[in-house]
């Protein structure tokens, strides 16, 4: 058995989010897939037919993992429109020429939180805050923070324990901190995302939760009139990538992202 080693939301390898893919894998029980996703230390997808789930290095089940599915998409080498039951449901995905999407579970937003709970998660002043924190989900919660600039953004280095206090005070699965300075043309938001529970301090480049900020991003009136949104992300780790993220004619949002397959491990 193998696993294949993918870059997703970009075309450059070792860039944006690394993952692996391992396929035909029905007969792989909770605790082979934990212990593989373990070995890899990355978010590892196992496909059976068109059947996924996902794991991360943490050993911990995920209900979706955007970047995973691009990645398991870019290895199936299906075309066209079809769809993938995932443990979030069964949700269509898209295969076109060098790019890859998927349609998201409905996304919620909730109630505008306390600044005060985000500024200790990432450990800056009230100050650095720029707008509403909410907590965004499309199949996972995140915690949206807005931030005054790319300067603070830059400057993030949260510790891991008040990542986890802040997540678990808001019932989030990271930090998702933004702001709406351009880094990238033609981007409306720069991104870095802080993990809790997943074995991971931070995700390079993360679909699921770009999904919700782009519902953020339009509820507040960000990108009006635009029903797709790019955003960057992973510049601070050396992996940069760029996610799209768009509104479908029936209201879903999709994300859409590159990939390129890197090589391959014997397991």
């Amino acid at each position: 058995m193998q696993a294949q080693l993918v870059d997703v939301f970009t075309l450059t390898p070792g860039e944006g989010n690394p993952g692996a893919v391992v396929t035909d894998a029905g007969d792989l029980t909770h605790a082979d897939m934990a212990g593989i996703a373990a070995r890899l230390g990355v978010e590892t997808t196992f496909v059976d037919g068109t059947t996924l789930r996902y794991y991360q290095p943490s050993g911990a089940a995920m209900t979706l993992c955007g970047h995973g599915t691009l990645a398991a998409l870019a290895v199936m080498g299906r075309q066209g429109e079809f769809r993938v039951s995932t443990p979030a449901g069964d949700l269509p995905v898209l295969v076109e020429p060098r790019l890859f999407g998927m349609q998201m579970p409905p996304v919620t937003l909730g109630e505008p939180l306390p600044p005060a709970v985000a500024a200790r998660g990432l450990g800056i002043d009230l100050n650095d805050i720029d707008g509403p924190v909410q907590v965004g989900s499309a199949g996972r919660p995140k915690l949206l923070v807005p931030l005054r600039s790319q300067a603070a953004l830059d400057a993030l280095h949260p510790a891991q324990a008040t990542i986890d206090e802040a997540c678990a005070t808001v019932g989030a699965t990271g930090i998702y901190a933004f702001t709406c300075q351009e880094r990238v043309i033609g981007t409306m938001a720069d991104a870095r995302h802080f993990c809790t529970g997943a074995g991971i301090y931070e995700d390079p480049v993360t679909g699921v939760a770009a999904v919700a900020l782009g519902w953020y991003l339009w509820h507040h009136g960000v990108a009006p009139g635009c029903c797709r949104v790019k955003i960057s992300q992973g510049h601070a780790m050396g992996r940069p990538g760029l996610i799209l993220v768009r509104q479908g004619d029936d209201g879903h949002l999709w994300v859409h992202g590159q990939a390129v397959i890197g090589g391959t491990v014997t397991l």
